[in-house]
């Protein structure tokens, strides 16, 4: 009788236990975190080895909108394996996020990784690949983040 009040309690006290941390965990690291968390899931729903994805360096821009809801922008390098096994050597990344106060919604909206090709190609008439023009240069700039320039 002892052993199944334990039981009980303990198959009660484990998920609800799961659940609260969740919980916190989601409310501690608000709309960057959760910003974040879908930008990491898209990139690697975009990659040929998905657990081969890292990141290697990233930042955060925060602007408001029209609306007065919090744009949050993650941009950076994300690296994996190609094809071949060998890692690609790091590709520019920017997503999107909204945070609506006023509407008590947060979405993440875009999630994009620079064509290489199109670079090189851009690259090589000197101008700026469509990437750059309209998600790094749209999202990634501000006071310490300067825009990309065609190569001269």
């Amino acid at each position: 009788m002892k052993f199944l009040k334990w039981f009980l309690i303990l198959l009660i006290a484990i998920p609800a236990v799961i659940v609260a941390s969740a919980y916190i965990r989601n409310k501690a690291v608000g709309p960057t975190g959760w910003a974040e968390d879908n930008t990491i899931k898209r990139l690697r729903a975009k990659m040929k080895d998905p657990d081969s994805m890292a990141i290697r360096e990233s930042f955060f821009v925060h602007k408001i909108d029209a609306k007065n809801d919090e744009e949050i922008f993650m941009c950076g390098i994300v690296d994996g394996r190609n094809s071949f096994g060998g890692f690609t050597g790091g590709t520019r990344f920017a997503s999107r996020s909204v945070s609506s106060k006023r509407l008590g919604t947060f979405d993440t909206y875009a999630v994009e990784i620079e064509d290489v090709e199109q670079k090189a190609l851009a690259s090589s008439v000197k101008m700026l690949s469509s990437f750059a023009k309209v998600y790094w240069n749209e999202y990634c700039v501000d006071a310490t983040h300067p825009p990309i320039t065609p190569t001269k």
